[in-house]
């Protein structure tokens, strides 16, 4: 039993002497990676509560009728938690602000900020639904249908179509316009009566100034 038991001795000596240091090293980055898995996780559920908090300021201000401290504060949220959904929101408070106090031009530039920054289809869509209605407020119609033009998640559809159709109408395209008034009925998230009004009150087409996307066929 002795011999037996030296002799398994001498195997383990060997093994490790030949896996040991090795093993221990893998060991060591396992323990190292998981450490820094668990680190990464705290790390952004830290970076997640202090957007969070950041965001809440920023509704508080705005609640509380201070414009320009809610646009900084939106601003410096979305430098310092860029990408994320608390950004996006509170780009879009900035630009609600901004909007109130007659700054078409710097509500403009929260939203393309939003859209290029954020990776939510939904925030993105109601992002550009809002541009398009501040450069038509800046009277670029062109500009606002071409924003339009990005076809949105479906829900928001019936809401772009109905947003070109008061564009197009306001350049007197009346074709245009009634086109995307009747794709807007389609949606079921729409005011179908108001539409409906829309629709009636356009003109005939045989006194239709045509739109650009028509003069270019003529």
């Amino acid at each position: 039993m002795a011999a037996t038991d030296d002799e398994e001795l001498d195997k383990l000596r060997d093994f490790w002497a030949q896996y040991g240091k090795p093993l221990m090293l893998g060991l060591t980055v396992g323990a190292v990676v998981l450490a820094g898995w668990f680190g990464w996780q705290t790390w952004q559920a830290r970076q997640q509560n202090a957007a969070a908090l950041a965001f809440h300021q920023v509704e508080q201000l705005s609640a509380a009728n201070q414009p320009q401290q809610a646009m900084e504060a939106a601003r410096k949220l979305a430098a310092d938690h860029s990408g994320t959904a608390y950004a996006a929101l509170a780009l879009l408070v900035g630009a609600h602000e901004a909007m109130a106090q007659n700054d078409p031009s710097k509500a403009a530039i929260y939203l393309q900020k939003l859209i290029s920054e954020t990776k939510e289809p939904a925030l993105v869509a109601l992002a550009r639904l809002r541009l398009a209605r501040v450069q038509w407020a800046q009277n670029q119609p062109d500009a606002a249908l071409a924003t339009l033009k990005t076809a949105p998640p479906a829900p928001y559809a019936p809401l772009y179509a109905e947003l070109t159709g008061d564009i197009e109408a306001s350049q007197k395209h009346w074709s245009a316009a009634r086109a995307a008034y009747q794709q807007a009925m389609t949606g079921s998230h729409v005011d179908a009566t108001l539409l409906k009004i829309k629709l009636d009150n356009l003109p005939n087409d045989d006194h239709a100034a045509p739109s650009p996307t028509e003069k270019s066929h003529s």
